[in-house]
């Protein structure tokens, strides 16, 4: 299912299935920000038509991270358009060169789920740009400001557009589906909590008026909106509850943590669509604090 949204008069949202969002932006240069999974890239193609253009007409693909959800149809993209220039984190790029490794970790994580996202197709070499903090994309008037923001994953990056005074968060500042509160997002692997809340405040300086969320849509900031502090109270509140169930039970297993987990946060169960990204969620906040020695 394909949603397309115009934002303004350079940006629309394309929403695949409810719950992944990538977001386009013109200028005299085109930027997609985002692919979805491999399995989106139909959609893709469809919401780019919808807007009158194809791939030949995207200059830059901007990727927040490289986790399947996110650009997971950035080969793809750079096998119908072989001029495309894909802008991502330096730690990221080499997993797309060779995404053997990548998928291996997200089959662990995702299990059955890991079918239904399609095949992952490499990115030459060629086509990649690394971009870190400091760097800009430039598609005319319109200029992208790149800032490094580990926290979720260690190559996390998010997209500054002075213009609308718009940031394009990738999953540094949760998700925010509608008529749903915002969640947090700190799979395994690469979380760290410290990291993150540092992201969240480096991205609150920027003062955004508008956040384009990955998953899934935007949320406007009022003058003295506490999203930012909620959000951090957030990744503090989850990590101090799954560190009080290890250091009752060390060995829980991940059902028992993640049962003991709904009962002390028993407002999360309504939103049973979530909690498979919820479990991600706990096993990435296990995994740090195991990391930094907390239990």
């Amino acid at each position: 299912m394909l949603k397309i949204e115009t934002i303004d008069a350079r940006i629309a949202l394309l929403t695949f299935n409810d719950y992944r969002s990538c977001w386009l932006v013109r200028d005299r240069k085109n930027a997609l920000i985002e692919t979805g999974y491999p399995a989106d890239n139909h959609l893709l193609i469809a919401g780019l038509a919808q807007l009158g253009l194809t791939p030949i007409d995207i200059d830059y693909l901007a990727l927040t991270h490289i986790h399947l959800d996110h650009a997971g149809g950035a080969g793809h993209l750079a096998r119908l358009n072989p001029k495309v220039t894909i802008c991502v984190h330096a730690k990221g790029a080499r997993h797309l060169i060779d995404p053997a490794k990548l998928l291996k970790g997200t089959k662990k994580a995702h299990g059955n789920r890991f079918a239904t996202m399609g095949e992952m197709l490499p990115v030459p070499e060629s086509n990649l740009r690394v971009i870190d903090s400091g760097d800009h994309i430039q598609l005319g008037d319109t200029q992208l400001a790149v800032h490094y923001t580990p926290g979720h994953a260690k190559h996390h990056v998010i997209f500054h557009d002075t213009t609308s005074a718009s940031v394009f968060a990738g999953d540094a500042l949760g998700s925010k589906y509608k008529q749903r509160p915002n969640f947090i997002l700190t799979p395994p692997g690469g979380y760290d909590k410290q990291l993150a809340i540092k992201s969240i405040e480096l991205v609150q300086t920027l003062k955004p008026k508008r956040i384009n969320f990955a998953h899934c849509g935007t949320y406007r900031l009022s003058e003295h909106d506490s999203f930012f502090e909620d959000l951090k109270h957030g990744h503090e509140d989850w990590t101090e509850c799954i560190a009080e169930i290890l250091d009752s039970n060390p060995k829980s297993d991940s059902e028992t943590l993640w049962n003991a987990f709904l009962n002390r946060r028993p407002d999360l169960a309504q939103y049973t669509d979530q909690h498979f990204s919820f479990r991600l969620s706990v096993q990435g906040i296990r995994t740090y604090l195991e990391r930094s020695g907390r239990i």
